[in-house]
């Protein structure tokens, strides 16, 4: 990998290369952090926070890995931890209840306890990372960017992990009523 003269002179404690190093580093990141945020403060404050920590931590460095690189892996972890504290609390389908129509009978509130056991089933024989992206976009409500970072996948890649999982999930209910 070639080697960035900037990044190597501020590896060694050259003040000016540093800061120089921080201001081209400092507008791609932010720009990624903002259309992952949706949020100019936020973005701010992790693009300055990633940029801190690996100032800090330059010296131990190897460049195994372009800088940018390693640039963003500590803004996206830093994003991840910051999600994780603010994130609401996960409600499992066990808690969801369904509301009954006005005028509903007893039966109808049976038929619905029945069909929401079969989907809790359904949704419990997934796979992990089927109901993981149901859980985060659908019942959550995550936006699309979100879940890419904390699933560590391109959005586009998201939608269709989404998209399989709709599939099988309607197919193992299928399979229950073709039971």
């Amino acid at each position: 990998m070639a080697e960035d003269p900037l990044l190597d002179k501020a590896r060694h404690g050259d003040r000016e290369a540093l800061n120089a190093l921080c201001q081209r580093e400092w507008q791609p990141l932010y720009a990624r952090l903002v259309r992952t945020t949706r949020d100019r403060v936020e973005a701010q404050d992790l693009t300055q926070e990633a940029l801190l920590r690996v100032v800090q931590s330059l010296p131990r460095f190897r460049g195994e890995a372009p800088f940018r690189a390693f640039l963003a892996t500590v803004a996206r972890n830093l994003l991840r931890d910051r999600w994780r504290r603010a994130a609401p609390p996960v409600v499992g389908l066990e808690h969801v209840r369904e509301v009954a129509a006005p005028g509903a009978t007893p039966e109808d509130g049976a038929v619905t306890a029945t069909e929401m056991q079969r989907v809790r089933e359904a949704f419990a024989s997934l796979r992990d990372d089927y109901q993981t992206v149901v859980r985060l976009r659908i019942l959550e409500g995550r936006p699309i960017d979100e879940v890419a970072v904390l699933l560590d996948r391109r959005p586009d890649a998201v939608r269709q992990l989404q998209h399989r999982a709709i599939v099988a999930l309607r197919g193992k209910l299928q399979e229950e009523v073709d039971r």
